[in-house]
């Protein structure tokens, strides 16, 4: 079985693209993409399968066209249509923009000073001015808000955010 604490979400399957089996893929505009990459692994009825890559290449800032290995024909691929889709933390590279990207924090751990560990980033929560992560301990899921001045720490190596919540936050 696959951790999907090592794998980050990077997007989700749109269409296919032409009759050889290409679909364009939705991902995020800060996602660089980085040679070594050999699989991506799709959610598949709620299990994550990796799948080797034949070709992949930018369709736009958003949008990549990747084909798997064994997959060559618009039938073959229609199951894939709306999976999501996750790659290798380690192969993650933001692109230098200077701003933070709230989105790459998925798949990070959280830990807060007092409450301890709260869980892992599951997805970012961006439809309201106030960003919110969704974290999962494997018991629960909590609302934890991306507010730069609770943040005091960012282990890159370790991939977790360490804050300090104010009381009663944490249980949330």
């Amino acid at each position: 079985m696959i951790d999907m604490e090592g794998l980050v979400r990077v997007g989700k399957v749109l269409k296919s693209h032409g009759v050889n089996g290409e679909m364009a893929v939705s991902v995020p505009s800060w996602l660089d993409w980085t040679d070594g990459l050999d699989c991506l692994v799709c959610m598949m009825d709620g299990i994550p399968v990796p799948f080797f890559i034949e070709s992949l290449r930018d369709k736009s800032s958003t949008v990549i066209l990747v084909r798997f290995e064994g997959y060559d024909s618009v039938d073959e691929i229609g199951r894939f249509m709306g999976v999501e889709v996750y790659m290798p933390a380690r192969f993650v590279v933001e692109q230098d923009s200077g701003e933070l990207q709230w989105e790459s924090f998925i798949g990070w751990k959280i830990e807060d000073s007092s409450a301890g560990p709260l869980g892992v980033v599951k997805a970012v929560d961006d439809s309201t001015p106030n960003i919110l992560f969704l974290a999962d301990d494997g018991t629960r899921e909590r609302i934890i808000p991306a507010n730069p001045d609770w943040i005091k720490g960012i282990d890159r190596d370790g991939r977790i955010l360490e804050y300090d919540l104010p009381e009663g936050l944490a249980e949330l």
